[in-house]
C-alpha cells in the first residue's frame, strides 16, 4: 500500500511526526478536560488514552492518519486525515492541545504542510459552529464550505468545508 502521506514533515518551526509514549499524557489531559466539549469530551483518562491508540493505529490500518504537533519536546496537538469507516470520506482535524498554543498560528502551519503533501483525493473538514480558532484556521485555508452538508451525527453542531487537490498538486 502506498501513502497519500510522508511519515513526517517539517515546516520551519513545527515537526509533523508519528506519536510517541511521552505524547500520551498532554494528549490525555487535552482530552479530560473542557477544550473537547466540541468533539465529544471531556472523556474519562482511560477513553482518552484508548483515542490516542487508536490516532496513533491508524496509520497502519488505512496507510494515513494524523501527525503529533511538535516543536523540541512532547507534542501539543495532533493534524492530519482520518477515516473511521471505509465508506466515510477522508476527513482532516487539527487541534491543539493546550490554549497557550493558540494564536501562533500552529494549526495553520501545521494544516497547510499536510494539505500540501496529500497525495489521496477530495477532503472534508469539519468544525463546530462555536469553534471560532478552528473557523479562522478553515477560512486561511481557503476551504470551501458546504453550507448543504448535514452535520454527523458525532457532532452536530458542526460546519462541513470541503478540500480537492488542484490537478497540478498545488494546494490552497
Amino acid at each position: 500500500m502506498t501513502s497519500p502521506l510522508p511519515p513526517t514533515l517539517t515546516t520551519d518551526r513545527l515537526t509533523l511526526r508519528p506519536f510517541q509514549a511521552r505524547d500520551m499524557a498532554p494528549y490525555v489531559a487535552y482530552y479530560t478536560g473542557p477544550r473537547t466539549t466540541g468533539v465529544g469530551g471531556p472523556r474519562p483518562p482511560r477513553v482518552a488514552a484508548e483515542r490516542f491508540l487508536a490516532m496513533a493505529g491508524q496509520w497502519a490500518v488505512r496507510g494515513f492518519g494524523r501527525y503529533a504537533i511538535a516543536q523540541d519536546g512532547p507534542a501539543f496537538g495532533h493534524v492530519g486525515m482520518m477515516q473511521v469507516a471505509e465508506a466515510d470520506p477522508v476527513e482532516m482535524t487539527w487541534t491543539l492541545w493546550d490554549a497557550a498554543c493558540e494564536g501562533h498560528g500552529y494549526a495553520t502551519e501545521a494544516a497547510r504542510a499536510v494539505l500540501a503533501a496529500w497525495r489521496g483525493g477530495p477532503l472534508v473538514v469539519r468544525v463546530d459552529r462555536d469553534n471560532a480558532a478552528s473557523l479562522r484556521v478553515a477560512a486561511r485555508l481557503g476551504l470551501a464550505e458546504d453550507g448543504d452538508a448535514a452535520p454527523p451525527a458525532s457532532m452536530p453542531g458542526a460546519r462541513t468545508f470541503r478540500w480537492a487537490p488542484s490537478p497540478l498538486g498545488a494546494t490552497a
